[in-house]
């Protein structure tokens, strides 16, 4: 519980510093935007049991500043992993703020620190519902100057012995 209140306070923390910058560029600047991944999870219990469903990820962002963007995040099971006695879904929303720096004019790579409330069910382990701390890193490419591309990787639950994470294969688009 320490945990989530200190991701709150640090989430609010930095919308505030950002506030002020805000305000003082263009409008050009800042923009929202959304992205679809697809994401194998690997969804996992204390007995070593693991399930790989297979997810869809929606973002709707908000960049901030050049270096900041916060993000809601909804995540939900497409297809069960049915090859063993394990099988888990997922449904998860979260709040993340996204620090990220710039490798090239069209490459950026990026972090995302938030938490995020999770639905996990898993045949073998049971129902577990909460709320953790999750985390990611990953890179971006610009297709075009609306459209782009990413791969990272990310760590939604590890709480109660249940863990979900994975790596996903973004879509996005500015608007």
């Amino acid at each position: 519980m320490k945990t989530t209140y200190f991701v709150a306070l640090t989430l609010l923390a930095s919308l505030m510093g950002t506030g002020a910058q805000a305000q003082s560029r263009s409008n050009a600047d800042v923009g929202y935007y959304g992205e679809i991944a697809y994401s194998p999870l690997e969804v996992g219990d204390s007995a070593a049991s693991t399930s790989k469903p297979k997810a869809a990820r929606f973002i709707i962002g908000k960049d901030l500043s050049p270096t900041l963007a916060v993000e809601g995040m909804y995540t939900t099971t497409m297809s069960k992993d049915d090859r063993g006695a394990f099988n888990a879904t997922v449904s998860n929303y979260g709040i993340h703020i996204k620090p990220k720096m710039a490798l090239t004019q069209d490459t950026l790579v990026f972090a995302r620190l938030g938490v995020t409330r999770s639905d996990i069910t898993a045949s073998a382990a049971g129902s577990h519902t909460g709320t953790d701390l999750s985390y990611g890193v990953g890179v971006q490419t610009n297709f075009t100057k609306t459209v782009y591309g990413q791969l990272d990787y990310m760590n939604y639950f590890d709480k109660d012995n249940i863990s979900a994470k994975g790596f996903a294969l973004s879509v996005g688009s500015r608007f």
